[in-house]
């Protein structure tokens, strides 16, 4: 998060502001130091509209720090700086018509930040036509800020909603997909890594955040299931359903007397199953009698 602060306020220098035409070029450096480390100077060309001065000047047309209890004198400006995670204290001052330096200092997660910037004033520039292009850089990154939160939604990432900020929708469905079979194979399938941003995807993860028991997922799409008759989700997610289907339809059958069309796939998936040792809960191991169906089919489909 103090990253992310830190380049907002690397860009909150004088920007394209307000609707006038008239502006100037404006050649700015900008520096910062944190953690005993300096930064080296960012250096940007930026238009600002003549009548734009002091923090109207920095702020521009970013509206995520805001200034506050501005005090001004000739040639000087003091304020107060607040932005989504950190806040301080800031001064400009102007030397001439032509440069001026500023210093803001923020105090974000118990850590300060200086930043410093030296602004030269050149030739002039059509201040509107900057702030269409402003606009539209806005609306890309929003774009790809919406796409940055969908993609966190379809892998079922909590965590990474959490650190770009997302809007509360996401959440909303990034939950209503835990109640779809996508959504769920998704994070039931996920182990843990170690690494937190990922095993906020893990079942029991998602389901705390989403504020839901845990197990109730499995338990009502394996009964939605049952009741659809689904079977490649019940052989694949809910064995204790599976079993039953399982002995019944697949065990004993012979070349003879093959499965219905319709429980083919599944007993071949059974037969797999068993024969691998039935880690997968499907069929109880205790059965023998299902394990010689199992033999049974899987010679007879050959897989």
């Amino acid at each position: 998060m103090r990253r992310q602060l830190a380049l907002l306020l690397l860009v909150a220098a004088p920007a394209a502001f307000g609707q006038a035409i008239p502006g100037h070029n404006w050649s700015i450096t900008t520096s910062m130091e944190m953690e005993g480390m300096k930064l080296p100077g960012q250096k940007q060309q930026l238009c600002i509209a003549d009548d734009a001065e002091g923090p109207d000047a920095m702020t521009g047309e970013d509206q995520r720090c805001t200034m506050s209890d501005v005090k001004s004198a000739p040639g000087r400006y003091s304020y107060k700086v607040t932005c989504p995670d950190g806040s301080g204290t800031g001064e400009m001052i102007y030397h001439g018509k032509d440069s001026y330096t500023s210093k803001m200092t923020i105090t974000a997660d118990g850590e300060t930040m200086v930043i410093v910037s030296e602004g030269k004033r050149g030739g002039s520039c059509d201040a509107r036509q900057v702030n269409k292009q402003v606009a539209a850089l806005e609306a890309q990154a929003a774009v790809g800020m919406q796409q940055s939160c969908s993609g966190m939604v379809d892998a079922m990432l909590p965590a990474g909603l959490d650190s770009a900020n997302c809007e509360a929708k996401y959440k909303t469905q990034l939950c209503a997909r835990l109640n779809t079979q996508e959504g769920y194979r998704t994070a039931s399938e996920r182990q843990p890594t170690g690494d937190p941003s990922i095993d906020s995807g893990t079942l029991s993860s998602v389901e705390k955040y989403c504020g839901v028991a845990a197990g109730s997922t499995q338990k009502r799409l394996c009964d939605e299931a049952n009741q659809r008759e689904d079977l490649d989700f019940l052989g694949a997610q809910c064995p204790a359903l599976a079993a039953p289907i399982a002995q019944r339809e697949c065990a004993g059958r012979s070349f003879s007397t093959p499965p219905a069309q319709k429980y083919r796939d599944f007993c071949n998936n059974y037969a797999r199953d068993m024969m691998q040792g039935g880690d997968s809960g499907m069929v109880p191991k205790t059965q023998d009698v299902l394990k010689e169906g199992a033999k049974r089919l899987k010679g007879l489909f050959g897989r």
